[in-house]
């Protein structure tokens, strides 16, 4: 038998209890891969946790590092608020539907009484916050201690005739991340009205986007004639063509086909050689020798405290840095909040107009 009292009760326990944990308007914002990853993460946890001696609350605290704890929330959140709103969704169907299939209705009603449980472990486990000793997370900059200054070069060479040569090569001439290189970078021959100069530029869809926060599309620019080894290798793949989109299938298997190169190449380094270092490398570059705004710019930041984390202008090579002639964001570096304009960021290389 149903009792109307007690899934009224139920209904409006679940309610209250996600309004009281989350606005209601809290994912307005996030993107559909971000929507996804969340979804996936949450359901493989809330799945753990069925079998967890102590639920929900373990499977969140067994991690060592504070991020992997807060992203575990976050994906938790999201998947116990979306499966509210369709377990909810499902029961008004059922309890409307003539004659009302009792059944259903019942193992709806299971389902909610399960996902009140989950609420409750999961915010006992949010309060209480991680647990586990922090471990110190590696640094990216620390692995580029010890490289050659032509690593990224030697790199290329190593991958030149495998599926992700072109991938590196974009990675280490722009420092894009891995997923935007999933989304794909277009590179184009084009002639620059402002200086009648030829260059080699490359668009780049941003990933980490959000209402104020990342760049949405950023330009980075060559010369055309820029002698670097990249570049030229880089017109040597372009083989007269005025456009390439490079793209990926997975960033987890770029960085691990980077790993591989690198640690092949230098089997006694000390720290792992992913994807990221190239990005910490190449902004590097260009502490040492652009503006400091074109440095988060080109990282697709629109925050300039951010850029204090990769690379430093030490670790730039004099012979092998790269030295973009012009970086386009569509936001203005904070602290200006004021929209503006599409923001050209011009290099040492390239006077103002």
């Amino acid at each position: 038998m149903i009792d109307a009292d007690e899934m009224v009760a139920l209904i409006e326990s679940c309610r209250r209890e996600m309004k009281a944990m989350l606005p209601a308007d809290e994912f307005a914002s996030l993107s559909s891969k971000t929507r996804q990853d969340y979804r996936q993460l949450g359901r493989t946890l809330l799945q753990r946790a069925r079998y967890a001696e102590g639920g929900a609350a373990e499977v969140m605290t067994a991690t060592q590092r504070p991020t992997t704890f807060y992203k575990r929330v976050a994906a938790l959140r999201y998947c116990l608020y979306a499966g509210l709103v369709e377990q909810l969704k499902s029961l008004h169907s059922a309890l409307s539907a003539r004659p009302v299939d009792r059944l259903q209705v019942m193992a709806i009603q299971a389902q909610l009484q399960q996902q009140r449980a989950f609420l409750r472990e999961f915010e006992t486990a949010r309060q209480s916050g991680p647990t586990g000793e922090r471990r110190k997370r590696a640094s990216k900059r620390q692995a580029l201690r010890g490289l050659p200054g032509d690593w990224r070069e030697q790199l290329y060479q190593r991958a030149a005739k495998g599926k992700y040569a072109d991938a590196i090569l974009v990675a280490a001439l722009t420092g894009c991340r891995p997923e935007e290189l999933r989304r794909g970078v277009l590179i184009r021959r084009v002639n620059n009205p402002r200086n009648d100069m030829g260059e080699i530029r490359f668009e780049i869809d941003g990933a980490k986007v959000k209402a104020h926060q990342g760049q949405p599309q950023r330009l980075i620019a060559y010369g055309a004639h820029d002698p670097h080894p990249l570049l030229e290798a880089l017109r040597i793949r372009l083989a007269g063509r005025r456009e390439l989109l490079v793209c990926i299938d997975s960033p987890v298997n770029f960085t691990v086909e980077v790993r591989r190169l690198a640690h092949s190449l230098w089997p006694k380094h000390k720290h792992a050689i992913t994807a990221y270092c190239l990005r910490h490398q190449w902004a590097a570059d260009l502490k040492r020798h652009a503006a400091a705004d074109s440095v988060s710019q080109g990282l697709g930041h629109a925050s300039a405290k951010t850029r204090r984390h990769y690379g430093q202008a030490n670790q730039a090579s004099s012979r092998h840095a790269l030295h973009p002639a012009a970086i386009e964001a569509e936001r203005p570096v904070k602290p200006t909040t004021a929209k503006g304009p599409r923001h050209r960021a011009v290099s040492s290389t390239e006077s103002t107009p």
